[in-house]
């Protein structure tokens, strides 16, 4: 079958998507290797959101307006090391700068930043870098609540393929609103394709409307996830 050179365009990007997706995907699993529980996994309790949680979103706010672009997109791709090295952040301070598109999974390292140094040090370096470690540590305790109860400043793990493969999501984002009746939510994220400060489509820390459709977990953090 003769395609033309739009449609041709059109599969070319739908396939270097695919791509990506996958080799995310090889950067969790690299991640994920030595996984040691940091948090105590045996506690049964309703949780709210924390009051610190407004921080968060102003944080993950300011993230956003300086325009983080993944290198070559026109925006400061430099941030990007620090979310993965910085103590303040994933604290990851062995990795190299991140200088290439793919090098580092970074989604929840952005996440850990804008939580930063409200969250214990130990859960940011040991828990957010990766959907698995979220699942393996968080998803048997009260820490991971029904989509339904999403609210702003909630961690939402997403599926970002029809196969909705793992079971543990495929993206780390932050929740910036509760869904509406249709279950769509707005998000910030990381290492995400998106809206800008500008609201141009690109790619970096984007701007995002999601739905509960997509959704695989939420975790709200405890009390004593946070510093004193």
């Amino acid at each position: 079958m003769k395609m033309t050179k739009a449609e041709l365009s059109e599969k070319i990007d739908e396939l270097n998507h695919e791509i990506r997706r996958y080799k995310r995907a090889l950067k969790q699993i690299e991640i994920d290797v030595n996984i040691q529980k940091t948090v105590n996994i045996n506690i049964e309790r309703n949780v709210v959101p924390n009051e610190r949680v407004d921080a968060v979103l102003k944080q993950a706010e300011y993230e956003f307006n300086l325009d983080v672009t993944e290198p070559g997109g026109g925006g400061l791709s430099e941030r990007i090391t620090y979310y993965i090295k910085n103590a303040n952040a994933l604290g990851w301070s062995w990795e190299d700068d991140y200088t290439r598109n793919g090098q580092f999974a970074w989604c929840g390292a952005f996440a850990a930043a804008c939580y930063s140094d409200r969250v214990r040090s130990n859960v940011r370096s040991k828990i957010f870098s990766s959907c698995y470690r979220m699942y393996d540590n968080w998803s048997s305790t009260s820490r991971s609540q029904l989509p339904s109860n999403l609210r702003p400043g909630d961690l939402v793990i997403v599926y970002t393929s029809s196969e909705k493969t793992p079971i543990y999501g495929n993206h780390i984002t932050l929740a910036t609103s509760k869904p509406d009746q249709a279950g769509n939510f707005e998000t910030v994220e990381g290492n995400a394709f998106g809206n800008g400060p500008d609201g141009q489509w690109r790619e970096g820390v984007s701007k995002r409307t999601r739905n509960l459709a997509d959704v695989a977990f939420v975790y709200r953090l405890l009390d004593e996830d946070y510093n004193e």
